[in-house]
């Protein structure tokens, strides 16, 4: 099977986009999350630890999984709040290793990838993490709200740069023929 041979332009104005997430970038990232954080509530864009296995079907159609202990909740803010909706959907959170290169840091600060975000460690204690769009989780949104413990909880500015990346990636041009 293989894509249709048209190419879909995106629906959003690209240079705009790219100029957002560049004019949020050189803000810096050292107030990316929020100082008074609501552990009451759950938002898109927190940042939750839930020891967890990601569940996804492999190239043999088996159901598989890897250990996961933190995520990142990509679900909308008003579909966590609305009882209508049971499920949420939350992405596998990655740490960046100790030796990763300071060229791809950079690279990863600069969030010029299309379908991973980078998210600093408010703890310092790690290089950051990774959360890949193409790996995305539902989960049911009583089971999250009874074992998820908030960690990070964004900051307007890094909330907007969030939703930025996520229409870039899911409304991008789509590239197959380049």
């Amino acid at each position: 099977m293989s894509c249709a041979a048209n190419r879909w332009p995106t629906i959003y104005d690209f240079h705009d986009l790219e100029s957002q997430i560049k004019t949020l970038i050189e803000r810096g990232l050292d107030g990316f999350y929020t100082a008074t954080p609501d552990n009451n509530n759950l938002f898109q864009g927190d940042i939750i630890e839930l020891s967890m296995d990601f569940p996804y079907i492999d190239e043999v159609g088996n159901i598989v999984a890897y250990d996961v202990d933190m995520w990142l909740i990509l679900g909308n803010t008003c579909d966590i709040t609305r009882e209508e909706f049971p499920y949420t959907n939350i992405i596998p959170l990655q740490r960046l290793d100790a030796d990763t290169s300071e060229d791809i840091l950079m690279k990863l600060k600069r969030f010029q990838s299309y379908k991973k975000i980078y998210l600093p460690d408010s703890t310092g204690s790690t290089k950051g993490y990774i959360a890949d769009f193409t790996e995305i989780c539902s989960i049911d949104k009583k089971f999250l709200s009874k074992n998820a413990t908030k960690i990070n909880e964004l900051d307007y500015p890094s909330w907007v740069l969030f939703h930025s990346c996520v229409i870039r990636y899911f409304a991008r041009d789509d590239g197959r023929n380049d």
